[in-house]
Formats: C-alpha cells, sequence, structure tokens
C-alpha cells in the first residue's frame, strides 16, 4: 500500500480564469444605535436652503442661511486652578528675581547714601581721618586722592572750618 506524499495546486493562467469582482470592502465606521437621539439634542435647527433665480445663469443657486455665532468660551474649573498656579508661578519669580537684584547690589551703595555731599573740617582733621570717615569700607589711599582732586587741594594742610566736597 503506498501514500501520496504530493499535493498539486491547481494552476492559475489569466487568460483562461474569468475575471472574479473583488470582495466589497468593510466599512471601518458604523453607526451606532441610539446615537441619533442624543446628537438630535445638540443641533441647531436651521432653515431649509432656498432655491432663488439669478439671473444671466442658466441653473439655480441655493441660499444657504447665515452662520449662527458661537457660544462664548467658558473657563473651567481646572481652567480658573491652572491661571491661579501660573499667576502665583509669576508673581514668585518676579519676587526672586527682585530679591536677586537687590542682594547683588553693591555694598558701597547703600553706605554711600548716608554721608553728606560736604564735611566741615574740624580741629586736628586729616584727610586720612575724613577719607575713613565717609568711606569705612574703601582703600583711604583712593579717597584721600579723590579728596584732593574734588576740592583741587594741592597738599594735605586743612584749615578748621574749610568745607570739603565728598561726592
Amino acid at each position: 500500500m503506498s501514500v501520496a506524499t504530493e499535493l498539486f495546486a491547481p494552476q492559475y493562467d489569466p487568460a483562461t480564469e474569468p475575471a472574479t469582482e473583488p470582495a466589497p470592502r468593510r466599512r471601518h465606521l458604523t453607526a451606532v444605535p441610539g446615537s441619533d437621539a442624543a446628537a438630535a439634542g445638540r443641533r441647531r435647527r436651521v432653515a431649509a436652503p432656498q432655491h432663488a433665480a439669478v439671473h444671466g445663469a442658466s441653473s439655480v443657486a441655493v441660499l444657504l442661511p447665515p452662520v449662527p455665532e458661537r457660544a462664548p468660551v467658558r473657563l473651567t474649573h481646572r481652567g480658573v486652578v491652572v491661571l491661579a498656579v501660573f499667576t502665583a508661578l509669576v508673581g514668585a519669580v518676579l519676587v526672586w528675581v527682585a530679591s536677586l537684584s537687590a542682594a547683588a547690589e553693591p555694598a558701597g551703595a547703600g553706605a554711600g547714601a548716608d554721608v553728606p555731599a560736604t564735611v566741615t573740617v574740624e580741629s586736628g582733621d586729616t584727610l586720612w581721618s575724613i577719607a575713613t570717615r565717609v568711606a569705612p569700607d574703601r582703600d583711604p589711599r583712593a579717597e584721600v586722592a579723590q579728596l584732593r582732586s574734588l576740592n583741587h587741594l594741592d597738599g594735605v594742610a586743612l584749615v578748621p572750618g574749610q568745607t570739603l566736597h565728598v561726592r
């Protein structure tokens, strides 16, 4: 007894076979039963298009009704929260930047506001003592040179009662 181990498939010849129509394509989207009733409540009723004759035309024009105005945008609860958080963050960043700029202000700028524009020389005052009193955080040598140039002094001799320009 022998068993056949080979199967032969029929040969396809397009010249001898009749042409067949492809199977109809199945649509991906289908209508859901009962959805028309829910959608009908949200739709606005509009008037049916009117047909009007246009002079000089061989066909009839369709006049469409005007488009209704959109409802204004309403802010939801989530939108209010997002807006509040955004505003708070912007405020916090502004305060932070202001504190950084205040901290970056030079130390001598605040001290210079307390110093008067002129100083009256008292008995026993020298340019060095006036320089250390006017600008305690600066090098007294630079301040003495500035006092000499501002007041057009040739030497270091001062007279009590003399007025010196400091700034």
